[in-house]
C-alpha cells in the first residue's frame, strides 16, 4: 500500500461518479452519484440507525458476521486496484487501528512511513497483493471505530464500485456495472 496524491486520483473518481460533499471540514464523505450508480447495497448492522443511501436494498447482518462479509466482498474484488479514502484525516484511522495491527509487520511499515500523511486525506491505493492487509484494516476499523471521521471510503479501479465503511453502522455499497453488483449480492444473501 502506498499513499498518492489527491490529483492522481481525480480523473477516476469523475469517470467513477464519485461525488465528493462535506457537512463540516472535519468530514468528506464520497459517494457514487445515481447518474452512474446501477445499484445501491446497505449491510446494517443490527441495531443500527445509521441511514443507508435513498433506493439501496438494505440486509440487515449480525455485527458478528460484518466482518467476513466484507472480507469476502474485497476477495470478490480482489483484481482489482483499491482506492482507500478516509471521511476525516489518516490520523483518527492509524489512532484507532493502531492496537489490533500492532503486530502486524505490513501495517507497521505504513504507518511508520505515514508521518506526513496523517494530517491528510491523500488517497492510499491497495494492489491486489495487499488483500490480506486491506482486510485486517478493514477488520480493525469494523472491531474499533465508533466515530464518523474513523469512517473509509474503499473505490475500485477497474469497474466502478464504492464501499464506505460507516463506523458501528455497517456499508454503503454502489455500483455502477450490474454483473458486479449481481455478485457482491450473492455474498451479502449467502
Amino acid at each position: 500500500m502506498e499513499f498518492i496524491s489527491k490529483d492522481e486520483v481525480a480523473e477516476l473518481l469523475r469517470s467513477h461518479g464519485i461525488d465528493q460533499s462535506s457537512q463540516d471540514e472535519e468530514h468528506v464523505y464520497c459517494s457514487m452519484s445515481d447518474e452512474v450508480a446501477v445499484s445501491h447495497c446497505h449491510l446494517s448492522i443490527e441495531g443500527s440507525e445509521i441511514e443507508p443511501r435513498s433506493g439501496a436494498k438494505v440486509v440487515e447482518i449480525a455485527e458478528a458476521d460484518v466482518v467476513g462479509v466484507i472480507d469476502s466482498i474485497l476477495h470478490k474484488l480482489h483484481h482489482n486496484q483499491i482506492i482507500l479514502i478516509p471521511v476525516g484525516k489518516w490520523r483518527s484511522i492509524f489512532d484507532v487501528v493502531a492496537f489490533s495491527l500492532a503486530s502486524n509487520e505490513e501495517w507497521q511499515a505504513i504507518d511508520a512511513a505515514a508521518s506526513v500523511e496523517l494530517n491528510t486525506r491523500d488517497p492510499l491505493l491497495a494492489e491486489s497483493g495487499d488483500l490480506h492487509l486491506l482486510c485486517d484494516l478493514v477488520r480493525a476499523l469494523m472491531q474499533d471505530s465508533d466515530q464518523p471521521d474513523q469512517g473509509i471510503t474503499m473505490i475500485t479501479a477497474g469497474v466502478p464500485v464504492a464501499l464506505e465503511l460507516v463506523p458501528a453502522g455497517g456499508v454503503r455499497m454502489s455500483f455502477g456495472n450490474q454483473a458486479v453488483a449481481e455478485e457482491i449480492a450473492e455474498v451479502c444473501s449467502g
